[in-house]
């Protein structure tokens, strides 16, 4: 019965979480595509587009946003 209920617990925190569907964002910098001073930043794992100004680069993951 506890083996039943703990196999219940664990298939339920899995599918609340999802851990499969977090992809970490891997950030690759085109400056070409921006002349005002900023930098163009495309995710190679999710596709976001993020423009910063120079010198910053993006700090979290922007997968699963619309």
């Amino acid at each position: 019965m506890f083996l039943v209920l703990g196999i219940l617990i664990v298939i339920a925190v899995l599918l609340i979480l999802r851990p499969w569907r977090r992809r970490d964002c891997r950030w690759r910098q085109d400056s070409r595509k921006l002349a005002d001073g900023r930098v163009f930043f495309t995710c190679a794992a999710c596709g976001a587009e993020l423009a910063l100004p120079k010198g910053r680069s993006p700090q979290h993951c922007l997968a699963g946003e619309t």
